[in-house]
């Protein structure tokens, strides 16, 4: 796949940039809001969760600066969040250029992906600029497996991507699916909360159902981030990253054969 889009990379980028440039059309903050977004949520779900709900020290955990924690979860989920959104009209929405020319249909969802990327690198930038600002020890030796962190979960992310962009061409209700599950996958990943209130809950059912919980790989690769500014005790086991990986390199196979053996009708249907 990787080889022929590199044959199409001048299209590739000009949609990335029609991609970025059409969403902050007429906006005052623009691209700014690759930052806005994040911070705003975060000091909505510090309140709420926080303030009011008591989250943060409960359990007798306590969480270090909350609003970084919620922070650091918010970004890498915003980028997949977004990705997916974007990516399941990644091909309806270009339905009049796809019957126009024949180039490689991959070349959508990727387009979703990288876009989204654009707005995540910055974003993160956020992440380590409000710890410094606070004082919060990052761990820099663990910064250093960011990149390999953001790549996992492109792997991942695209996966999802290639399989509801061309699965909403023939199933336009799979967009309307999409939204309600990450509605609660959100909650089922540890952004508003860190991952020993599953590991450690006093209700003895949600503890022998925590392996279940990291079968979810979005909640290992938001631990994985939160390892970072927050150490060990934040850090999940070789065992669950190597799962993740596992399952992310079969599930993208798995997705863009989907993606390949349907993508034949795509003029037609759409």
């Amino acid at each position: 796949m990787l080889a022929e889009m590199m044959k199409y990379k001048e299209l590739l980028y000009f949609l990335v940039h029609k991609e970025i440039r059409v969403k902050y059309r007429n906006s005052f903050f623009g691209f700014f809001w690759s930052l806005l977004e994040p911070l705003g949520l975060m000091v909505i779900y510090t309140v709420v969760f926080s303030y009011i709900l008591g989250i943060d020290g409960r359990g007798g955990i306590t969480i270090e600066r909350y609003p970084l924690f919620i922070l650091s979860g918010l970004i890498p989920w915003t980028f997949f969040n977004n990705a997916i959104r974007g990516g399941t009209r990644a091909l309806s929405s270009n339905a009049s250029l796809i019957k126009k020319v024949y180039f490689p249909r991959e070349i959508f969802p990727t387009t979703i992906l990288l876009s989204n990327l654009v707005n995540f690198f910055p974003a993160f930038g956020l992440v380590i600029a409000a710890a410094l600002a606070v004082g919060h020890t990052i761990h820099w030796d663990m910064l250093l497996l960011l990149p390999f962190f953001i790549l996992v979960q492109s792997a991942f992310t695209m996966a999802c991507v290639l399989l509801v962009s061309i699965l909403n061409v023939y199933y336009r209700d799979v967009e309307f699916i999409s939204n309600l599950l990450l509605r609660a996958w959100m909650y089922l990943c540890p952004i508003i909360y860190p991952i020993q209130f599953v590991m450690q809950n006093d209700n003895e059912l949600v503890r022998q159902l925590a392996d279940l919980y990291l079968l979810n790989p979005m909640a290992v690769i938001i631990s994985l981030y939160h390892s970072i500014f927050y150490g060990h005790n934040h850090v999940i086991g070789a065992g669950w990253i190597l799962y993740t990986i596992a399952v992310t390199i079969v599930f993208f196979f798995i997705s863009w054969g989907i993606f390949r053996r349907l993508n034949h009708r795509v003029g037609e249907v759409i």
